[in-house]
């Protein structure tokens, strides 16, 4: 699996570096770009690596795809090169997908990334696939961001935490406030205080509630099942 997937990444670490480069944005622009404002776009098609004996995108490839759309948008963002720097990992520690639609071989499709939520331990990214579509064609799309999009063929939300090397577990807030190009004040608009974890709702809203309700619950599950298990 190597030998496909690391040259995948950093192709699109790559691609996000000169995507950046490119961009016509501003820097106030960019610090904005993978947020539920403007959600970062990695577009890419189902190769012979994707599909399986069904026809179709296989779904262990949409894991793939989003994880290197997260590369994409790391290096896009400038982040990507200080994790290096600081010897710091994004770690997923769950992850929910939800397939709606299928994508044949050779379809071309996007990616919408965005950082939904933080609290001192813990950061969200939902990322959403889409058909993609040629600005001109507005047969089943929609406009976001000035972007057309096809509707969404799978949603996964995931968890993560940032760990540096020594150090553990860091604060997510405090290690983008370092390194990225968000800007406190989106961080403030995605940031979850302890006590008021009702405030997720008017962030991201019932699914992320739902899905750390489900995480708890299979996290009691397996400590139930491992103090089953003689030492």
């Amino acid at each position: 699996m190597g030998i496909i997937h690391i040259p995948r990444t950093i192709a699109a670490s790559i691609r996000g570096a000169v995507k950046r480069h490119l961009s016509p944005l501003s820097d106030h622009e960019i610090s904005l770009v993978g947020t539920s404002e403007v959600p970062h776009i990695y577009t890419s098609r189902a190769g012979i690596f994707d599909v399986d004996l069904m026809g179709h995108m296989n779904n262990a490839s949409y894991l793939q795809h989003a994880e290197l759309a997260r590369w994409e948008w790391s290096a896009f963002g400038k982040s990507l090169l200080p994790a290096f720097r600081t010897k710091s990992f994004f770690i997923v520690t769950a992850s929910m997908i939800r397939y709606r639609r299928e994508i044949v071989p050779l379809k071309k499709f996007d990616i919408e990334t965005r950082l939904v939520g933080l609290d001192d331990r813990n950061l969200w990214v939902y990322q959403t696939f889409h058909h993609h579509v040629d600005r001109d064609k507005e047969r089943d799309t929609e406009n976001i961001g000035g972007q057309t999009r096809g509707k969404i063929l799978a949603q996964i939300l995931t968890q993560a935490v940032i760990a540096r090397a020594g150090k553990g577990v860091v604060n997510p807030r405090a290690w983008l406030e370092d390194n990225s190009m968000y800007s406190k004040n989106v961080l403030d608009g995605i940031t979850i205080e302890k006590g008021r974890e009702d405030s997720m709702e008017s962030m991201f809203d019932e699914k992320a509630k739902r899905f750390l309700h489900l995480e708890d619950i299979l996290k009691r599950s397996a400590a139930s099942y491992d103090e089953k298990i003689p030492k």
